[in-house]
């Protein structure tokens, strides 16, 4: 059996590498931006649609195949077009059901801000970033900001903050296109 040190070393050495763990080193950051929490500019250039919207419906697709995975079918109304749709449209999306089984999931009424990555070979998307590419929207149309995800913003957008962390939907699409302008 080898000793602990020749299994443990490489891995070691393989750390020390720059390049090995490229977002940790040498990424610079905004002061005030929490680590690992992707800014709006980076949700924007992974992102194949953003818009603002509301689920209309969800349906669990059923594999016909054994090459086949099981998806879900979630269909948006577009109440604000950022990139990729258009005002009014319905969006309907394929998601892997993994990722429902695993928490992420749509509710119809739900009101949502999607970065969502462009198809797949398989039709298939999800959200840039998982978590971080989703913002829910209240009933007063306020895009909704935990501490984290505020502290992506500019200092122009962050003074539009409201006391409770939330920031109007017009505001947070502004502050969208000024990201993808970065």
């Amino acid at each position: 059996m080898p000793s602990l040190w020749k299994v443990v070393a490489p891995w070691i050495l393989l750390l020390l590498l720059p390049g090995f763990y490229p977002s940790m080193l040498a990424q610079e950051r905004a002061p005030g931006i929490v680590p690992g929490t992707p800014s709006l500019s980076q949700l924007s250039r992974k992102a194949g649609y953003i818009f603002a919207g509301t689920v209309t419906a969800v349906e669990r697709l059923t594999p016909t195949s054994a090459t086949e995975v099981a998806t879900m079918r979630v269909s948006f109304h577009v109440d604000q077009a950022i990139l990729g749709v258009r005002r009014g449209q319905t969006l309907t999306i394929r998601e892997w059901a993994g990722l429902w089984e695993s928490g992420e999931r749509y509710r119809p009424g739900e009101r949502v801000v999607l970065f969502l990555y462009p198809p797949s070979k398989l039709g298939l998307t999800s959200p840039v970033g998982g978590p971080a590419g989703r913002f829910s929207v209240d009933g007063d149309g306020d895009v909704a900001l935990d501490p984290s995800r505020s502290s992506t913003l500019d200092p122009a957008d962050k003074a539009q903050i409201k006391g409770n962390r939330h920031l109007s939907s017009s505001d947070f699409v502004r502050a969208i296109r000024r990201a993808q302008e970065e």
